[in-house]
């Protein structure tokens, strides 16, 4: 499927397809890799700072040997993310470039944008890049800087700005951008004056609720699960997670949850076994059947759904 916007392919993952809807569903044309589990933000409404997973970086080697595999898969969508910042990883560039290389038809990245410098960005396009997505938040603004020293949100914003005018003044149409914010009603005047401010210069802007986050979340809400965009919302159960997309953490590891802080939802070691063999693995299987049977308060999600 040919899908121009970025909200679009949101959309076609999170919402299930009938014929995924099994226990043992054919193997996900979207991935993402986790090519670093470091973070130089705190967000407020982020569990990662209460992550007990150990921090590092993709091995260069794996991540290869996992692309040319999914590649034999016929994958569409790779994301060189999941829990931290991709752009702290030097070699990210490169990292795009073999990945269309070897003809992975869609690169993506989401980045909190703060070290997204112009000679990065002018790195990352030219590397063939096809989305690029800010989670960018406004009532991080104080927090920000009152961790950093300095205030990382207009830095952001900054960069955004010249991504914008870069690609315009280049004639590049290839990339396409986007900007996200968790959406909070209490905030929701702030948040409205962040969107009039980036919306011009990125293709296109969306709010996302605020997750539990497999039970990490920080900040208190009443969403559950993980419902995609708050604009075009899935039903959370059964989770899109499990079925249509598939996640792997910088050490090599399957996950079956997008918040995977702690290792619960290990489900296999892609050191020894294939990605075709994590995907039917049995506990893969186990988790599936609990969110189609509804048998969800002794399973992995019962946090999550709200249920424990």
């Amino acid at each position: 499927m040919n899908l121009k916007k970025i909200t679009d392919r949101v959309d076609n993952t999170t919402h299930i397809p009938k014929e995924q809807l099994v226990d043992r569903p054919p193997f996900p044309k979207s991935v993402k890799i986790e090519i670093t589990s470091r973070c130089n933000y705190n967000c407020s409404y982020c569990g990662h700072k209460n992550s007990t997973r150990k921090l590092g970086d993709m091995a260069p080697k794996l991540l290869y040997r996992l692309l040319r595999e999914l590649k034999s898969l016929d994958i569409q969508e790779v994301g060189l993310f999941l829990l931290g910042e991709p752009f702290l990883v030097k070699e990210l560039p490169m990292y795009i470039k073999y990945a269309k290389t070897i003809g992975i038809p869609y690169v993506f990245i989401t980045t909190n944008g703060s070290l997204c410098s112009p000679e990065v960005l002018m790195d990352v396009v030219e590397a063939g890049l096809d989305s690029l997505k800010f989670s960018i938040n406004s009532y991080n603004r104080i927090s920000y800087k009152e961790t950093h020293g300095v205030d990382f949100f207009d830095r952001v914003v900054n960069n955004i700005k010249w991504l914008h005018n870069y690609l315009e003044s280049s004639g590049i149409v290839t990339l396409k951008t986007a900007a996200s914010s968790i959406y909070v009603e209490s905030l929701k005047y702030e948040l409205e004056t962040l969107r009039k401010e980036i919306e011009p210069y990125v293709d296109e802007f969306y709010y996302l609720p605020l997750y539990k986050q497999a039970g990490h979340g920080i900040m208190p809400t009443s969403v559950i699960g993980n419902p995609g965009r708050i604009e075009n919302m899935a039903p959370p159960i059964p989770c899109w997670a499990l079925f249509n997309a598939t996640k792997i953490t910088w050490d090599g590891k399957m996950t079956a949850c997008c918040f995977d802080h702690n290792s619960d939802f290990e489900i296999a070691d892609l050191n020894q076994v294939s990605l075709l063999e994590a995907w039917h693995h049995p506990k893969f299987v186990k988790l599936r059947n609990q969110h189609l049977s509804n048998d969800l308060r002794r399973c992995l999600c019962a946090k999550c759904l709200g249920l424990a």
